[in-house]
């Protein structure tokens, strides 16, 4: 899946020398602002994905889309660079694009039909909370285990799908997620540092 931007190796990035004006998300925007009957109903589906973006993102993503509050203001009541909402808009719309192809299954039924195929329930746990958070920090939180045990897992189950023909439709939503992390992931900022991204959280 190709994105807006690509933001591989950005725990060095500095948004300050990329994203320096408003106009540049004037492409997404103007669905918001002029909207015919086929925006409206693109809008109301973006609402619903506002709860699984980040809180920050998902405050911008409200507060300039929705309400029309300018980057500026919106840099000015969070204590952050206008540059640094502009950044976190963009990975919020890559997040929404990704999040509104994403296939949608009946979470009830995948659970049924994926213990059968693991035996252990942190693998199927793991699964679950991917495919409905989107997010390996999200997902190790609420599991209270490291990012880097549900990666493992996560992907050694994808490969065990792939190779199990009744399990290749799962296998396939998984990878999805799979390649898209680094869309998904959030982003941490240095305290001492608020105009440069230093840690991104995968």
């Amino acid at each position: 899946m190709k994105t807006s931007q690509n933001f591989r190796g950005s725990a060095s990035l500095d948004p300050d020398s990329i994203f320096s004006n408003e106009d540049s998300l004037s492409y997404f925007g103007s669905v918001f602002t002029e909207p015919d009957e086929d925006d409206v109903k693109m809008m109301e589906k973006v609402r619903t994905m506002l709860d699984l973006l980040p809180p920050v993102e998902a405050d911008f993503v409200e507060m300039y889309f929705f309400k029309h509050i300018k980057q500026t203001d919106i840099a000015s009541i969070f204590g952050v660079s206008q540059p640094t909402v502009c950044y976190r808009l963009y990975r919020a719309i890559d997040r929404i694009k990704f999040l509104l192809i994403l296939p949608k299954v009946d979470v009830d039924q995948m659970r049924a039909d994926l213990s059968k195929f693991m035996s252990d329930p942190m693998d199927i746990d793991i699964m679950m909370f991917m495919y409905e958070t989107t997010c390996q920090s999200e997902s190790a939180k609420r599991l209270k285990v490291s990012q880097g045990l549900v990666r493992h897992r996560f992907i050694r189950s994808i490969k065990r799908m792939h190779q199990i023909e009744s399990m290749h439709a799962y296998a396939d939503i998984f990878s999805m997620i799979a390649a898209n992390l680094n869309i998904m992931r959030e982003v941490r900022r240095r305290r001492c540092n608020t105009s440069r991204i230093d840690c991104v959280i995968d």
